[in-house]
């Protein structure tokens, strides 16, 4: 991923005041989708370049059947894409939309733990004083 992406405040106001209902109910699933830990550890594991479900499992330490379960609905809803090879099945990212939406939730969060450590650390100090 080696381009830019840039988000001005104007467009994210327009998509508060524009965005229909249905959209928001899209949004919504692609939420719950990216809500699940180990579909993460899978985008996680997809960053690097395409991988075959074996080597999925291997990376993730899942089962499987489990791996399989996550990847098919990833898959049914746009967020991977899948290529066979013999018998094998190897998936990708196919919307990178998802890994800026990873990062900006992960940035946001250590952001906040970064302040609530802030603080924490500062009535700490004050109750030792």
């Amino acid at each position: 991923m080696k381009k830019a992406i840039t988000i001005t405040e104007e467009e994210v106001k327009k998509w508060h005041l524009n965005m229909p209902d249905e959209m928001l109910d899209a949004v919504s699933t692609r939420f719950k989708l990216l809500s699940e830990p180990m579909r993460l550890r899978i985008l996680r594991v997809l960053c690097e370049r395409e991988h075959s479900v074996q080597e999925i499992v291997d990376k993730v330490g899942a089962s499987q059947a489990n791996i399989s379960k996550h990847l098919a609905l990833m898959h049914e809803n746009g967020i991977v894409s899948r290529r066979k090879e013999g018998l094998k099945c190897y998936y990708r990212i196919a919307d990178e939309s998802v890994i800026y939406s990873c990062y900006l939730s992960s940035k946001s969060v250590v952001e906040t733990l970064h302040e609530q450590l802030f603080w924490v650390q500062k009535v700490q100090s004050n109750l030792s004083s």
